[in-house]
């Protein structure tokens, strides 16, 4: 059974709010921001529903180095190439989502395993 435990919660609305406020401030695309916010809470909560304990412990070390590298090359090139944070941190997510969850000791294998 999932932890009733938040102790992600407060993490996550503080990025949530950063995304928005850099949305509104900076960038200027308030909608995209609120959006990217609720993108990001509802990773969490995805993350912290499916996965029993620590959510890098469905990952094997190599799926964890790759998928840490992808995410810093998307972040680095929405930073320096494109210059959209807000799309570059969306991508970095849906990278990380992708590879918990299609990892062969992830949420899904087990699931999958259980059917």
């Amino acid at each position: 059974m999932p932890s009733s435990d938040p102790t992600w919660r407060l993490p996550v609305a503080i990025v949530a709010l950063l995304v928005v406020l850099y949305a509104f401030e900076v960038s200027g695309n308030v909608l995209f921001g609120v959006f990217l916010a609720a993108v990001l809470y509802l990773v969490a909560w995805l993350v912290a529903r499916v996965s029993p304990g620590n959510p890098l412990d469905d990952m094997t070390r190599e799926r964890r180095l790759v998928t840490g590298a992808v995410v810093l090359v998307v972040l680095a090139y929405a930073v320096v190439i494109a210059g959209s944070i807000l799309l570059g941190v969306l991508v970095a997510a849906t990278v990380a989502l992708v590879a918990w969850l299609t990892s062969p000791v992830g949420p899904v294998a087990r699931w999958l395993d259980r059917v």
